[in-house]
């Protein structure tokens, strides 16, 4: 819906323009059109009524066009502002100027000239939400790929919806032997047979190809989804993962990795083992017991995990069986966070007697695995206390103006971008989006101390996609409004 808010002291006027927009002129798009007759009646409008564009009078009693006009940019309202006048003398053009106003109409308006403002003012607003659009759906993705908590993305629950109006999420993975720019259409025109909507993305670095689905039932077995992709893309030898479902888009990451994980294990166990099975129940078990690094919490850690995975198996290579859905796990995780170790130092398999000689094995595991990662990861490790850090804030520094991504960090350091995000949440105790949003942060408050610029100039001028978005954060961190922080400035 496109909203317009006309102000004209003169009633003969403002119904003119209002039957000329809704008689007269014929537009592709829904319109919603309120009118008022006076400034005070204007400002009450606009506690509930949003405008695409204000169009209004300069010359009014009591308050007139520019105290209106004043009103929206200090309370950073996003719209578009065009000035009905007779006077078109300079001084009203140095105001306009000063206030952002997009554009004049002497009157009397001019047909024409009338239906190619709204209509231009309507392409902004297009251009605009589909660059809210793909912003959100770059948060969502980095979400997924990366672990950040929903609490750090800049949208709003309403973008979210409209990104995701269905009530159930399934993430699905192809993992490719080579990558093509147009595996991503041709994934979702596939996948549009099966599920309601779908967003796809290929990872060249990780050579996947990525479906974040949306769907209104809760099952969906895309049966043929493999031989349909032969087909249309002509790519053979991959290997695809289906998540679980789930009815909240917070679940995303558990539901990429689920996929991850199905890929996995099938290389490794096969198409129907029930290793892969009882690996997936416990995969954070074993996580967990390679996170921890004191020694009696481990062993703990590890009894624990064999009396949770042991009543899974009742064959008689259990011990074996349960070793080797253990180390499998860790090799997973290792490879989600590309840690490399060195194969000669992995034992795939073991021959115990019980389940102690079962714990010493796993324990020794752990540690040749973790004594071959530090001697890898010494200097990583001794660059990430000081130098790396230093290096990623210092890019957010350089860089906070444009979109900054976790793989443009990554990039920049040489990292993969899950140990950056480990660097960050471990030297620095906040996730990389939190230290962007407060350099930006830092520099609209500069602006709105040292300059009249509207919210929307700010938001542009410090890399947020409008002044909405800048609100939301700046109220989310400061706690106040960007107009109630440059009102009360000393």
């Amino acid at each position: 819906m496109f909203r317009i808010l006309i102000v004209d002291d003169e009633r003969i006027v403002l119904n003119g323009i209002r039957m000329m927009i809704e008689e007269d002129m014929e537009f592709t798009f829904p319109m919603d059109i309120v009118t008022a007759s006076n400034v005070p009646q204007a400002i009450e409008l606009l506690e509930s009524f949003h405008p695409d564009l204000l169009l209004t009078d300069i010359r009014m009693p009591v308050l007139d066009g520019f105290d209106l006009i004043r009103h929206v940019r200090e309370k950073g309202l996003s719209m578009n502002i065009v000035i009905l006048t007779s006077h078109a003398d300079f001084g009203y053009a140095q105001q306009a100027i000063r206030f952002n106003v997009m554009d004049f109409i002497l009157k009397p308006i001019d047909q024409q000239i009338l239906k190619d403002t709204i209509e231009r003012v309507y392409q902004q607003k297009m251009e605009k939400e589909q660059t809210r659009l793909r912003s959100a759906v770059l948060e969502v993705r980095n979400m997924m790929l990366y672990d950040l908590s929903a609490q750090e993305l800049i949208s709003d629950s309403e973008l979210i919806r409209q990104l995701f109006p269905y009530t159930y999420f399934t993430v699905i993975v192809l993992a490719l032997p080579r990558t093509d720019d147009a595996y991503p259409e041709i994934l979702k025109k596939i996948l549009l047979q099966y599920y309601n909507s779908c967003y796809c993305f290929l990872l060249q670095e990780r050579s996947q190809l990525i479906a974040i689905c949306n769907h209104e039932q809760f099952h969906i077995q895309p049966t043929n989804l493999k031989q349909e992709f032969i087909n249309a893309a002509h790519c053979e030898n991959f290997w695809t993962g289906i998540s679980i479902s789930s009815s909240s888009y917070k679940a995303l990451h558990n539901l990429y990795t689920n996929a991850v994980q199905r890929i996995f294990y099938t290389r490794h166990f096969g198409e129907s083992s029930i290793l892969s099975e009882i690996s997936l129940f416990t995969y954070q078990d074993c996580v967990r017991i390679f996170q921890e690094n004191e020694e009696n919490a481990t062993l703990k850690l590890v009894q624990e995990y064999l009396i949770k995975i042991s009543a899974a198996f009742d064959s008689a290579n259990a011990l074996e069986m349960i070793y080797r859905s253990f180390v499998h796990n860790i090799l997973l995780y290792l490879e989600n966070n590309r840690i490399h170790v060195s194969n000669d130092q992995i034992s795939m398999n073991c021959h115990v007697a019980g389940e102690q000689e079962l714990i010493s094995e796993i324990m020794t595991q752990l540690g040749r695995i973790k004594r071959s990662i530090q001697k890898n990861y010494d200097n990583h490790d001794n660059y990430g206390n000081d130098t790396l850090t230093k290096n990623l804030l210092s890019y957010i520094q350089q860089h906070y103006q444009e979109d900054v991504s976790l793989d443009d960090l990554a990039a920049h350091v040489g990292f993969h971008p899950n140990y950056v995000c480990t660097v960050f949440k471990k030297n620095i105790g906040q996730s990389y989006l939190t230290c962007l949003h407060k350099e930006r942060l830092l520099a609209a408050k500069k602006l709105l101390q040292e300059t009249d610029y509207t919210m929307e100039q700010i938001a542009n001028e410090v890399g947020y996609n409008s002044a909405s978005q800048l609100a939301r954060v700046f109220r989310k961190y400061e706690g106040v409004s960007p107009s109630a922080f440059r009102n009360a400035k000393v």
